[in-house]
């Protein structure tokens, strides 16, 4: 979750973590683990070859062939909880969504772009994720989760202008 503190902490227009934002955090950490089960689960069913195995063409990353050469490209993992990190930030945020959202398809996009991902998996995981955070609006927690978040940023946001 450090990493994604890391790369909206920027576009959200706030600093992301634990210790400024223990609210947020807690809310993308429920975000994530949903979206990591949601994605999970998928993979396992549809076990599509990668782009970089089915090609045997070497990626820009080459440390993370191996651990990546078994596993399902579709949907693409990094992206399902990217994309969903990122609506739950523009949810919480929505003057800041442009820049959130922009990020987070960049953020898909460079799994297409260094052969891990053929676009479908990229393109399919947003919707996945998408389509799985309008079904979690109807859980009382994640809504009640939902709302300290935007609450804590309110104050947040208030103190820092």
């Amino acid at each position: 979750l450090d990493y994604f503190y890391k790369i909206y902490s920027e576009p959200f227009g706030l600093l992301i973590s634990k210790e400024n934002t223990p609210e947020i955090s807690a809310f993308l950490e429920r975000v994530l683990a949903t979206s990591v089960l949601c994605k999970d689960k998928a993979k396992s069913q549809f076990m599509r070859i990668r782009p970089f195995v089915q090609f045997n063409e070497p990626t820009p990353v080459p440390k993370d062939e191996e651990a990546l050469k078994n596993n399902s490209s579709y949907p693409s993992g990094h992206t399902t909880m990217g994309w969903g990190v990122a609506l739950a930030l523009a949810e919480i945020n929505p003057a800041r969504q442009n820049e959130i959202l922009k990020r987070a398809y960049e953020y898909g996009e460079s799994r297409v772009i260094v052969g891990f991902h053929y676009q479908s998996d990229v393109d399919d995981a947003r919707l996945l994720t998408s389509v799985l955070l309008i079904r979690l609006h109807d859980n009382k927690e994640f809504i009640e989760q939902l709302n300290k978040a935007k609450a804590e940023f309110a104050r947040k946001n208030t103190l820092k202008n």
